[in-house]
């Protein structure tokens, strides 16, 4: 388990550490859902999200990587 802090800002807003953000492939302008539970709150990605759906089954890096090589080839 990776337990880290952020700290609250004047609007309501926190910084989720690179590392939690990379391990559950939080990327910067993305949706989240926050669910409120006993113990505190859970951020997810929306069930709706192809990014959401596939976390975990890919290697997201490497088919990021793959996608802009198949674009980069494609425009030639």
């Amino acid at each position: 388990m990776l337990i880290n802090k952020s700290v609250v800002g004047p609007k309501g807003q926190i910084t989720i550490p690179k590392e939690l953000r990379e391990r559950y492939h939080l990327h910067e302008g993305e949706d989240v859902v926050l669910v409120g539970q006993e113990e505190g709150v859970l951020v997810k990605h929306p069930p709706s999200t192809l990014r959401g759906r596939l976390r975990g089954k890919l290697d997201l890096e490497g088919f990021d990587k793959d996608l802009r090589e198949i674009r980069r080839d494609w425009r030639l």
